[in-house]
């Protein structure tokens, strides 16, 4: 095992954590907050384009913000060059740039707020209070879903498997019933 020690300034309160893996770096980046894109001559208007608060491993500084910060819930990196940032009802589908994602639905619109996001082979589930839905990553139409307004639902894990917390949404206090959800594709 080898250990590497990064001495990085890091955000208070910290909204995101996640790592992005940019081929060509020896080192990922990490992404501790989201920002609207800044319009310039021929990039995508402003709301359109995301940029990435990123810090870098590797002592490169990184690029001071300039606008301001949108409340991502999540950001997770699909593949080499296509990352999904959950928004409070949408799901935004940008490459490592923060430009709308070639090939893929820019947006997925959700009538919730989403509090969890699970990218599979090709669709997201996007978890919310009482239930889920899941939305194709290639049609953006509705794949699955599952609401139980008498029960609210958490996620407590989503490394390997899906493991999801209810308890009855009149007394939070009661016991918690625990689910394992199989029969999805493996998640990135």
């Amino acid at each position: 095992m080898q250990l590497k020690h990064f001495a990085v300034c890091v955000p208070e309160p910290l909204p995101l954590f996640e790592l992005l893996v940019l081929e060509t770096d020896e080192l990922p980046q990490v992404c501790v907050g989201v920002r609207r894109g800044v319009a310039t001559g021929d990039s995508p208007s402003a709301n359109q384009q995301l940029q990435f608060d990123i810090i870098r491993l590797d002592g490169t500084p990184s690029a001071k913000p300039d606008s301001p910060a949108v409340q991502a819930v999540q950001v997770t990196q699909m593949d080499r060059d296509t990352v999904l940032i959950a928004l409070e009802n949408t799901v935004k589908v940008v490459n490592l740039q923060g430009r709308p994602s070639k090939g893929l639905p820019q947006e997925l619109t959700f009538d919730f707020t989403i509090q969890t996001l699970v990218c599979l082979q090709d669709s997201v589930l996007a978890f919310w209070k009482h239930g889920l839905r899941g939305r194709s990553l290639q049609t953006n139409e509705v794949t699955q879903e599952i609401t139980d307004e008498s029960r609210v639902f958490r996620v407590l894990g989503t490394s390997r498997d899906i493991i999801l917390e209810s308890t009855p949404t009149g007394d939070p206090s009661a016991l918690s019933n625990l689910y394992i959800l199989t029969g999805h594709e493996s998640s990135y």
